[in-house]
């Protein structure tokens, strides 16, 4: 599902890895991911680009850093690049549904709304519901549907909860964002509403979503 949708068409609170371990120790390359991801969570997506990239290099295929690479390229408004590396994320990591909705979210913001509601529905299927995927992309969970069956059926998904969900990611992205910034050219950090919320494999806010957490950071 993913592969034919993407064919077509600050400072960080915590040091970078401590040089000592090698570079291809799992406690490194996460906390190179953790260190990138703050980065980016602080507005200083240049720095985050470096610190993926050298994740990439010392993991090459590294889903975590394939993903979260296409997240700086989303808020820089770089879709068709932040395209590619989802697709080369989902192929590195087939079960995850955070990347499946993020490629969605670029595929909404590029104007292919009935391929990203396809592709959105596939993620919500993984994710299992509306309210878990909207989790994963820093958005206020809805109400649960009173058509929505009380059983909790994974594969049930309603076309309008999922374009609301797609809309109201787009919404949250830069307006600026579509302006290429020219090479070299400073970080500018993103305002944020409040400190971002770290849970499980993506930073998440609970409602009120900045910019920075949109998107499923994947750790």
């Amino acid at each position: 599902m993913l592969l034919v949708a993407m064919t077509h068409g600050a400072e960080a609170a915590s040091p970078p890895p401590s040089p000592g371990a090698p570079p291809s120790d799992p406690s490194r390359l996460r906390a190179e991911c953790e260190y990138g991801i703050a980065l980016a969570l602080a507005g200083a997506d240049a720095r985050a680009e470096s610190a993926f990239v050298s994740l990439l290099s010392h993991a090459p295929g590294d889903a975590r850093a394939l993903n979260n690479l296409g997240n700086t390229h989303l808020l820089r408004g770089d879709f068709d690049v932040a395209l590619a590396f989802y697709q080369q994320a989902s192929e590195a990591d087939t079960s995850d549904p955070g990347i499946v909705l993020n490629g969605a979210t670029a595929l909404m913001l590029r104007g292919d709304e009935e391929e990203a509601q396809i592709l959105a529905a596939e993620g919500v299927r993984r994710a299992g519901g509306v309210r878990q995927a909207a989790l994963l992309l820093g958005l206020k969970a809805p109400e649960p549907s009173s058509e929505t069956p009380k059983a909790g059926d994974r594969a049930y998904v309603r076309k309008d909860e999922v374009l609301a969900l797609l809309r109201a990611a787009a919404a949250n992205v830069p307006p600026d964002s579509s302006k290429t910034r020219q090479p070299g050219a400073p970080d500018v950090p993103r305002a944020r509403k409040r400190p971002p919320t770290w849970r499980s494999a993506g930073a998440r806010g609970a409602e009120g979503s900045d910019a920075s957490v949109v998107v499923y950071w994947k750790q």
